[in-house]
């Protein structure tokens, strides 16, 4: 689904009926969390060329709970590029990078604690804008270019949050993203699978 007004709005006004919602909520919580992307498909049929789909990923988020084991959350992720080069010695040189921003809203489902630790599963949606910078170089002569494409995916994830305090954690998770980027060009369009830990506060 490509990018317009209605979809950012749409986010948007998920988003914030959600924060009307934590501000109800039994309890809130923020975080932040570090860790790898693998754009699945943006190395797919390139042979002969360096090329990486992994790239490191922060995301920033804050929910709240409704009764103990439903919570809702939005949040803002950035994830770094990932890329592809190739060329002929002293012929020809070409490449490509793509890195993205996110912002997201989720509905978590957790479990019962077992000691300190509780899971949970999560669903939702994520409005994307993928940023590609291309260079081809031919004997001394070199072209850039660049663009923007955004749109609206589905969004899903599990993971663990294991407790130390009543208002401090440690939470692990994944994530997958469907369908991001460019559809005009297959490589650019992927599932994403987002391996991440941060610290989470609650309050």
């Amino acid at each position: 689904m490509k990018t317009g007004k209605l979809m950012a709005s749409l986010v948007a006004g998920v988003a914030l009926s959600g924060s009307a919602s934590m501000a109800l909520a039994q309890q809130g919580y923020a975080g932040i969390s570090l860790g790898q992307a693998e754009v699945k498909a943006f190395c797919d049929g390139w042979s002969g060329v360096d090329c990486d789909d992994t790239a490191l990923s922060g995301r920033l988020y804050a929910g709240g709970f409704f009764d103990k084991y439903l919570a809702f959350e939005a949040g803002y992720r950035y994830i770094d590029e990932t890329s592809a080069e190739g060329a002929i010695p002293d012929v020809v040189s070409a490449g490509i990078d793509a890195s993205y921003h996110m912002f997201d809203s989720s509905l978590l489902v957790f479990t019962p604690e077992f000691g300190p630790v509780r899971l949970f599963a999560k669903a939702g949606l994520q409005f994307w804008r993928q940023d590609v910078d291309a260079k081809l170089t031919v004997l001394s002569e070199s072209f850039n270019g660049s663009e923007q494409e955004s749109g609206l995916a589905f969004r899903t994830g599990a993971g663990a949050t294991i407790d130390f305090t009543e208002s401090f954690g440690l939470r692990l998770e994944w994530d997958y993203l469907q369908n991001v980027g460019d559809d005009v060009i297959d490589n650019l369009e992927s599932d994403i699978h987002i391996f991440s830990v941060g610290p989470e506060f609650r309050f």
